[in-house]
């Protein structure tokens, strides 16, 4: 177990010198996929050249790891479409800016906000012009959600769940900011009762 202590105490000092090589690179969205999270609300409008104009509606979720599915209701030239259904792959980079490219063959470039919480997109195939946005509805661990003041300067330790049982562990760290809210979270868990690390 004391084994275990200081690979969780080493991680956490890992995880604490990390936002100044972070600052140094400038990157925003340092979790990069995992920055898309949840489920968002999704609505765009626009034209499809030779057709009319388009306006959709809808919910798309993100899994953290590339992957999406998005259903929604658009109106295509006052024709309705109900329940479309499409699933697809995103990249988000260490700027905040994305690609996601759906299964029916439409392709998107992406600006994420660093927290994740809203998308601004545009299409980027020919001969469309649609534009739209994605605000996210529910993460995917809301029972992990940490409230977190982009004033605050200094590294914290805020509990995330009760222990499971005396030997259980959590432990989370809040990566020291400059006043900036694009500050990334990591969530150090240590469960000495099932002898494993994971982080999130």
């Amino acid at each position: 177990m004391m084994k275990l202590l200081v690979s969780c105490a080493l991680a956490a000092m890992t995880f604490l010198m990390a936002p100044q090589g972070l600052q140094a690179t400038g990157a925003r969205c340092p979790l990069q996929n995992a920055t898309l999270h949840g489920t968002y609300l999704v609505a765009g409008t626009g034209t499809i050249v030779g057709l009319g104009p388009i306006s959709a509606v809808g919910e798309v979720t993100f899994d953290g790891q590339g992957n999406s599915t998005a259903t929604y209701t658009a109106s295509v030239n006052g024709t309705i479409h109900k329940g479309v259904t499409v699933t697809g792959t995103y990249a988000v980079n260490l700027d905040c800016t994305a690609t996601h490219a759906e299964s029916d063959g439409s392709h998107y470039s992406y600006v994420v906000t660093p927290d994740g919480n809203k998308v601004t997109w545009i299409e980027t195939d020919p001969g469309v012009v649609i534009s739209g946005t994605e605000i996210r509805l529910q993460p995917t661990d809301t029972e992990d959600a940490v409230l977190v003041s982009p004033r605050n300067s200094g590294a914290q330790q805020v509990p995330l769940r009760r222990a499971a049982s005396p030997e259980s562990l959590s432990i989370a760290l809040l990566a020291p900011g400059n006043g900036r809210s694009d500050r990334s979270l990591h969530v150090w868990l240590c469960h000495l009762d099932g002898h494993r690390m994971e982080t999130t």
